[in-house]
């Protein structure tokens, strides 16, 4: 029993796949099918050939759905499991392009270093590890950034931390403000108990107040204010704000004079750490132009289109080839080379896809079947039985005659 059988049918189907390109009618999959089905289950082909064929695909169809060669199945079952790949397929396709890209663009930070390569910085390692492709595949972008820093930029820090907002604004990141609006937010209650008790004291915070830190260290309202005045007294009366403010300062090695303070009508106190390095590599950031906008169009466009149409090519290497002229093909031929699981379902759903037609084109009656097989088998004895003028001249015990002659004896 000859397993080209099975190869045979299978590459068959796959051509058929390839010549659909972007065509998925009936009417052109109908036509190429029976073309298909026809070499290998059609009248010229023999019956032996064509039940040897039918039982390999079956045998493939068990071995796939995991049945031992003894167990039993059904034309039924086997196309109830094909569907069940079939949505298996679909559900990994759709799940795939919905992840492909970056999920929460706006959970990253990044990092220049020196050399002007900037990392991705995130708790998703998915979407770190997305981003960083694209990143380490465009280094100019860093460049640039490097370019318009100032020559000491990197002189207390081996890298420069910065976020990229939606519009691309890029803002350079201040680790030390960063440790001290944590430790305002953990400590809330701080920015409920002032308002609270400049309440009581007929003081209402209806807009935000900035508060400042003089030489002496002493905290007072900034700027001009209706209510700066009555503020600042009832600060002098209650020194327990701007002593807590001090001892966070202190604890995180910050001059308070560098810091200003704001206190809104809800949340937490804001913190403000004024740096003069910062400030210039704030600057070389702004004069990047639209450095970051370039940034975060590429980095949230690494998606593939979820509505992409395609179709799949499968070489008669065995090879696994996305047709599309959709924008994101090489995002998608990317896509299933990284998931080879998915290519394996493919091709074990376009076998599987024709055993269903196989059965019904060689579909004929016992009796047809039988004849068939009777006028094979005596073909077959008869291309091997020698050559006719010698069997016919034997019978007659004459040597030489035609086989005209030979039918013409009498008996």
């Amino acid at each position: 029993m000859a397993v080209s059988g099975i190869n045979n049918y299978r590459d068959a189907m796959y051509q058929w796949q390839s010549q659909q390109l972007k065509t998925t009618g009936a009417s052109s999959s109908s036509t190429a099918s029976s073309t298909a089905l026809n070499a290998l289950f059609g009248g010229s082909a023999s019956m032996t050939s064509q039940i040897s064929s039918m039982v390999e695909l079956t045998k493939y169809a068990m071995d796939q759905m995991g049945l031992s060669s003894d167990a039993r199945v059904t034309f039924s079952q086997i196309g109830k499991y094909r569907e069940q790949l079939q949505s298996e397929f679909n559900a990994g396709v759709k799940k795939g392009l919905e992840e492909s890209g970056i999920s929460n663009l706006a959970a990253l930070s990044f990092e220049l270093d020196k050399n002007g390569a900037i990392t991705a910085v995130g708790e998703n390692a998915k979407d770190r590890k997305t981003a960083q492709a694209w990143l380490d595949a465009n280094p100019s972008y860093g460049k640039t950034l490097l370019e318009n820093l100032p020559e000491d930029a990197f002189a207390s820090s081996s890298s420069i931390a910065f976020n990229i907002s939606t519009t691309g604004k890029i803002t350079v990141k201040d680790s030390i403000q960063d440790k001290v609006q944590a430790v305002l937010n953990q400590k809330g209650d701080l920015a409920d108990n002032a308002r609270s008790r400049m309440k009581t004291a007929g003081i209402d915070i209806n807009y935000p107040v900035e508060f400042t830190f003089d030489a002496d260290g002493a905290i007072k309202v900034a700027g001009d204010s209706e209510q700066a005045s009555q503020i600042n007294a009832w600060l002098k009366e209650n020194p327990e704000l701007g002593s807590e403010l001090q001892a966070i300062f202190s604890k995180q090695k910050i001059d308070p004079s560098s810091v200003t303070v704001r206190l809104g009508s809800q949340g937490a106190l804001q913190a403000t750490v004024s740096n003069a390095e910062l400030r210039d590599i704030q600057a070389g950031f702004d004069k990047a132009g639209d450095t970051g906008q370039k940034l975060i169009s590429g980095l949230g466009n690494l998606g593939i289109d979820k509505n992409i149409n395609f179709s799949i090519q499968i070489g008669t290497d065995g090879s696994f080839k996305v047709i599309s002229d959709h924008p994101d093909a090489a995002k998608l031929q990317q896509f299933f080379d990284d998931n080879p699981e998915l290519v394996k379902k493919f091709r074990q759903i376009e076998t599987l896809a024709g055993i269903d037609d196989a059965r019904k084109a060689m579909q004929i009656s016992p009796s047809s079947m039988r004849k068939r097989i009777q006028i094979e088998s005596m073909s077959a004895w008869w291309a091997g039985s020698g050559n006719a003028n010698s069997y016919f001249g034997q019978y007659s015990g004459v040597s030489g005659l035609s086989l005209l002659s030979g039918l013409n004896l009498q008996i």
